[in-house]
C-alpha cells in the first residue's frame, strides 16, 4: 500500500512537472509558457480551514479564514480579540472534559473526533435547534473516547452546549508549528517573538502532535513533572496540553537546574504535545516567566497547522542582523540582547546575505532574540513541507492511521 501511495504521488508530481514545462500528459507542447503559467496560477493562501469541504463558504474574518501570515498584524489582532465559541455542558464538566463530535445529528451515530470543553474553539457551520454542525481539529489524546489525532473534522454537537466567551483584550498569542515560534501580540502589534517546541509525533505516539486550533489559556497549573523533566509556569490550554517553560532536569546535587538538553531543541518539535517556551528573555524582556506573571484568564492563543505546502519565507538579503563579538560567537535579530545584558554598546551590524560568508559563517543562532534561520536551514524545512516531501498529506495520514482504532 505504501509503495502504491508513493507511485501515485510520483505520477501526480510528474504530470504537474510536464504541464509546467510546456507539455501535457501526452507529450504535446502547450501554448502556455512556464513563466506565463506561473503568473496565471495564484499564490496559495493557507488558512486553518485549508482542505475543508466548507472552505470558502465563510466570508467573515475569523480564526478559520485567517491567512497564516504573521506579518498581517491588523488581521491577526482582530481575530485574537474576537469572541470564541466553545462547548460547555455545565456543572460537572471542566476544561479537561471532552465532547464527542458525531457524524450525524444523532447521539447514537459514530464519533469523528473530540473537542475539549471550555478552552477549545469550534467553527460553527450550520446551527440548528437541537444539533449544530461544526468543524475543529480533533483533540484526541491517548485516552480520549474517539482516537483521531489532530485531524480537521466536521460533525455535529448538541446546540445547547455552545457558549461564547470574550477573550482577554490585553494581549494574545500565536503559535506557528511551521516556524516553531510564539508570537506575542499587544495593543494591536506584534510585540515579541519567542522560540518554542511543539509536539513531536511518531508512528507509535501520533497523539504527541500539538493540536491546532484556537484556544483559551485558563488554569494556572504551575510546575509539574514529566518523567525526569520538570516544567515550570504551566498554563492549561487543551486538556492535558499546557503552555510552559522549557523543561529542566535536576543536577546531581538535587538543587541545580540543567536546561541544556531541552533548550537546545527550542525552535524544533520535541515535546509530547505541550508547548515549551524559552526561559531566556527576548530583547523586549519577554519569556515564559513573563507570560506567567502577566497571565490573564481567557487569553486567546491561535495554533497554526504546518500544512503540507506551507513554506517559510527566506528573508531579504538586505535584512539587518547583528554579530556578537564576544567568545560565544552568536548572531542576533537586534542590536541589543539579554544574551549580554551588561553590554551598553550595540552589536556590529551585517546583512542576511552575509550570514553564510566569513567572518559570520561560524556564528550560532542566539537563543534569546530568535533571529532568522540560515537559508540552508529554511530550505531544508521547506523541502520537508513541499509537495511530495516527508510531510506529504497522503503519507502523513497513512502514518497517523496505522496505529489508530476509531471508536464508535
Amino acid at each position: 500500500m505504501k509503495k502504491l501511495i508513493c507511485l501515485l504521488l510520483t505520477v501526480i508530481l510528474s504530470l504537474g512537472a510536464l504541464r509546467v514545462c510546456g507539455e501535457d500528459a501526452d507529450g504535446n507542447e502547450n501554448d502556455i509558457s512556464a513563466e506565463t503559467n506561473a503568473e496565471m496560477m495564484p499564490e496559495t493562501v493557507f488558512t486553518p480551514a485549508s482542505g475543508s469541504p466548507y472552505e470558502g463558504q465563510d466570508e467573515t474574518l475569523n480564526y478559520w479564514t485567517l491567512p497564516m501570515d504573521i506579518t498581517d498584524e491588523a488581521a491577526v489582532w482582530e481575530v485574537l480579540m474576537q469572541p470564541i465559541t466553545v462547548l460547555d455542558r455545565g456543572k460537572g464538566y471542566s476544561e479537561k472534559s471532552q465532547i464527542v463530535v458525531r457524524s450525524e445529528p444523532d447521539s447514537k451515530s459514530a464519533g469523528v473526533g473530540t473537542v475539549t470543553c471550555i478552552t477549545q474553539g469550534v467553527h460553527v457551520l450550520e446551527k440548528g435547534e437541537e444539533w449544530t454542525k461544526i468543524e475543529c481539529y480533533s483533540s484526541s489524546f491517548h485516552d480520549s473516547p474517539i482516537l483521531n489525532w489532530n485531524r480537521l473534522v466536521q460533525g455535529y454537537v448538541p446546540t445547547s452546549y455552545l457558549r461564547t466567551t470574550v477573550p482577554n483584550q490585553k494581549y494574545g498569542l500565536v503559535i506557528d508549528k511551521l516556524t516553531q515560534r510564539l508570537y506575542l501580540f499587544a495593543d494591536g502589534k506584534l510585540f515579541s517573538t519567542l522560540l518554542v517546541s511543539t509536539g513531536l509525533s511518531n508512528a507509535k505516539q501520533p497523539y504527541n502532535e500539538t493540536r491546532s486550533g484556537e484556544f483559551l489559556l485558563t488554569s494556572a497549573v504551575g510546575t509539574f513533572k514529566s518523567d525526569n523533566l520538570r516544567c515550570g509556569y504551566a498554563l492549561r490550554f487543551n486538556d492535558g496540553d499546557l503552555l510552559h517553560e522549557v523543561p529542566y532536569t535536576l543536577m546531581r546535587d538535587g538543587k541545580g537546574k540543567d536546561y541544556k538538553k531541552c533548550e537546545a531543541k527550542l525552535g524544533t518539535k520535541a515535546s509530547h504535545g505541550c508547548i515549551r517556551v524559552q526561559r531566556k528573555k527576548t530583547p523586549e524582556g519577554i519569556n515564559m516567566y513573563w507570560l506567567w506573571e502577566n497571565r490573564v484568564k481567557n487569553t486567546k492563543m491561535l495554533v497554526w497547522e504546518d500544512w503540507q505546502g506551507r513554506q517559510i519565507t527566506v528573508p531579504p538579503d538586505d535584512m539587518p542582523l547583528y554579530a556578537d563579538d564576544g567568545n560565544e560567537g552568536t548572531y542576533h535579530s537586534q542590536d541589543h540582547c539579554y544574551a549580554d545584558s551588561k553590554r551598553t554598546e550595540p552589536y556590529a551590524s551585517f546583512t542576511y546575505a552575509e550570514l553564510d560568508t566569513e567572518p559570520y559563517a561560524a556564528l550560532t543562532r542566539c537563543q534569546y532574540c530568535a533571529p532568522a534561520l540560515r537559508k540552508a536551514e529554511i530550505e531544508a524545512i521547506n523541502e520537508i513541507y513541499a509537495p511530495g516531501g516527508d510531510h506529504d498529506p497522503v503519507l502523513t495520514e497513512a502514518l497517523k492511521t496505522c496505529p489508530r482504532k476509531l471508536k464508535k
